[in-house]
């Protein structure tokens, strides 16, 4: 098993003790077939004379790469013309290397390439942040994204922030007329137009499921990430509500997601239940489907049951 565990790919965090180099480093990581990500801001700088707007990176010494650890150790050891270092983690008390979930570091780059002129960086240990109220971007470039405001001292308006634990934070301004409170973005009321994509939504809505179950119990998940997939699953399965399926299949395909949907919004689940016991029990016995709705209505000892499969839809 851990041998397995050291073939995974993750996000890991590097350090550079060349000053200046964090192109450079992340350039050659590249090169060598490695995926690395140097979050750069906007600086004027004067260059004889004259101010010239450049993209430096944002903080010091700080590189992230997506590898395997022994690929990576093994990149920094033999290929390496820099002297780059892969930090340990705070909260294992620098027994593991740090890392950052691919879910939050795609979201982290998405957010912060959108508009990078706008945006503010700071270490962790710049500001002490608390949990601001919950809110929903309407229009602009940010259009739709949910999170948490702060207002910083000595500015007027708030702030978005979008962060990685112990690495970095990034904060982009607000214009106040885009901003939507959210005060409890799951009891809000969801009112959607059916689906102009049944396939593509019932899809969505099994992933997001997934993920949620998966990651409900785990403390390392952001609260904001775990409410925005939250919410765009009950907005989906709102789409969905009107539609049953044709055949068996695309019946039970509606219906599995569905049932969890209902588990985890934590509403009566019994007349999403007996819809996908009805569909199962029209599938064929060598159907892989009916073996993944069969997982998810077995009880679990309680808990929500898992419905993880290498059985394909």
């Amino acid at each position: 098993m851990a041998e397995i565990q050291e073939d995974i790919e993750k996000w890991y965090v590097l350090g550079c003790l060349s000053v200046h180099h964090e192109e450079k480093v992340r350039d050659a990581l590249r090169k060598a077939g490695f995926r690395s990500h140097v979050p750069m801001k906007y600086e004027v700088k004067t260059v004889r004379r004259q101010e010239q707007r450049t993209m430096v990176p944002a903080i010091t010494g700080l590189i992230f790469v997506r590898a395997t650890k022994e690929a990576l150790k093994a990149y920094i050891r033999h290929k390496s013309r820099e002297s780059i270092y892969m930090r340990k983690s705070t909260f294992s008390n620098k027994q593991d290397y740090l890392t950052v979930p691919d879910y939050a570091m795609e979201r982290f780059i998405e957010f912060t390439n959108i508009r990078q002129e706008k945006i503010t960086y700071f270490k962790p240990e710049e500001l002490n942040l608390k949990e601001g109220e919950k809110i929903r971007i309407k229009g602009g470039i940010y259009d739709g994204y949910e999170g948490t405001i702060l207002r910083f001292k000595g500015k007027r308006n708030k702030h978005l922030v979008v962060q990685i634990p112990g690495v970095i934070i990034a904060a982009v301004e607000l214009e106040p007329e885009l901003v939507e409170p959210l005060n409890n973005p799951i009891e809000r009321e969801i009112r959607e137009r059916p689906s102009k994509d049944v396939d593509g939504d019932k899809k969505y809505l099994l992933e997001l499921a997934e993920w949620l179950l998966e990651n409900q119990a785990d403390k390392d998940v952001p609260k904001v990430e775990f409410n925005l997939k939250l919410y765009e699953l009950k907005r989906t399965r709102a789409r969905l509500l009107k539609f049953k399926g044709f055949t068996p299949t695309t019946e039970a395909e509606l219906a599995l997601p569905m049932y969890l949907a209902a588990l985890l919004l934590d509403e009566d689940v019994e007349p999403y239940r007996q819809r996908l016991e009805k569909a199962t029990e029209k599938l064929k016995d060598c159907c892989k489907l009916k073996a993944k709705c069969q997982k998810a209505l077995a009880p679990a000892r309680g808990q929500v049951p898992g419905i993880k499969s290498d059985a394909k839809m």
